[in-house]
């Protein structure tokens, strides 16, 4: 059975492209997301109010779209395991 240079590349374990700047790039942008969606502060980084913003924040991960599971996969993490963490946590902080 030939491999494939693109079996591993969903999955959180080191990838081909295991220390790039793009996928150190990539893995902050999915940090910065998840930060912004758990984070209890009302003010952006500018100083406005975030209310509207938030739950734009949020629905980043409660309903995923192309362009999130885009940015899993340049980060080169499984999409599904970073929904399941992010949705545990969104949930831990309304309880």
């Amino acid at each position: 059975m030939a491999s494939n240079s693109f079996d591993n590349f969903n999955k959180a374990t080191q990838t081909i492209f295991h220390d790039s700047p793009e996928r150190k790039l990539w893995l902050a942008v999915l940090g910065a997301a998840a930060k912004d969606a758990v984070d209890d502060n009302w003010l952006d980084f500018k100083g406005y109010p975030r209310g509207i913003h938030k739950t734009e924040d949020q629905n980043y991960f409660l309903h995923p779209t192309r362009n999130f599971y885009t940015v899993c996969a340049y980060a080169g993490l499984d999409p599904e395991y970073v929904l399941r963490k992010m949705r545990r946590a969104l949930n831990a902080k309304q309880t």
